[in-house]
């Protein structure tokens, strides 16, 4: 601003002078050397209008610059990098687990027993969390090519319980010798509670301990309701066998839609739930009691 001032200043008397307005500037030679001052005002002029219309443009582009690394280092970050840091606030796993989501972000999980609905009608030992599925990473794998196989059917998988620590086996156990009867009617209506066990409907030793066996059904992607299997999860009784009498066409084209999906990956079904899957594990795979979190 100053340089633009200075080069005014200098410019207007010179043509003042150069044009013949001020007394004794009609000489030739004055003429001459007030006309070379008029051109080098006139150059420094053009010079410094042109860097302080620049000005702006050159902030611009690096207020630009400082929001795409703004973007990249903060609240901008990619899916990507959401993922990264989400899967680092996450407990580690111990060996050979791992969270079924990182192989198949799209299925849907309801942890049944971190909530109190459930046979129980309460929270089970050993859940801290209704959405982190989890299983031996063979099996995790195993199923998200299942929900890969039919996502483009329209379907998806929900589950409803994947490794359970042995704690939760032993909460049962409990909860089996109790008085408590407050789900009789909704779970197990037609057996009292020593016979759940006897007829091999919760068992001592689960195999979700050892993180190859998952509970769920189908959803309808497109409702998000799940599909209609004939009867609830987690009901005890010959409703819930997979080759159960009294079931309608649909319903046994649903149940088999599910069997058929995940024996196809080398799942192996347990004939009196529909809703519970193994997959094979090698031999000395041990149960766990690691908390679901």
């Amino acid at each position: 601003m100053l340089t633009m001032l200075a080069a005014l200043a200098a410019l207007v008397p010179a043509l003042v002078v150069g044009l013949g307005f001020a007394p004794g500037s009609r000489g030739h030679a004055a003429r001459v050397w007030c006309a070379a001052v008029a051109v080098i005002a006139g150059v420094v002029l053009a010079g410094a209008a042109v860097a302080t219309a620049m000005q702006p443009q050159a902030g611009s582009s690096v207020a630009a610059t400082e929001t795409d690394a703004g973007a990249a280092s903060g609240t901008g970050q990619s899916s990507e990098q959401l993922a990264e840091s989400d899967s680092a606030d996450r407990p580690a796993l111990p060996d050979g687990f791992s969270y079924v989501r990182d192989f198949a972000p799209g299925i849907e999980v309801e942890l049944r027993y971190a909530t109190t609905d459930n046979f129980t009608g309460q929270i089970v030992d050993g859940y801290g969390s209704t959405d982190a599925a989890i299983l031996r990473t063979e099996a995790a794998e195993a199923l998200a090519a299942v929900q890969r196989d039919f996502e483009p059917r329209g379907y998806g998988l929900r589950i409803y319980d994947a490794f359970r620590p042995t704690r939760a086996v032993s909460f049962f156990m409990e909860w089996s010798k109790s008085s408590d009867q407050q789900t009789k009617v909704e779970y197990y209506p037609d057996f009292e509670k020593p016979q759940l066990f006897e007829l091999g409907y919760i068992a001592e030793k689960s195999g979700h301990s050892l993180g190859g066996t998952v509970d769920l059904t189908l959803v309808d992607l497109a409702t998000g309701e799940p599909l209609d299997m004939g009867g609830p999860f987690d009901f005890f009784g010959e409703l819930s066998h997979y080759e159960t009498v009294g079931l309608t066409v649909q319903q046994i084209e649903n149940r088999a839609l599910l069997h058929d999906a995940m024996q196809a990956r080398g799942f192996t079904q347990y004939p009196l739930e529909w809703w519970h899957f193994s997959y094979p594990l090698p031999e000395g795979t041990i149960p766990e009691n690691f908390v679901v979190r």
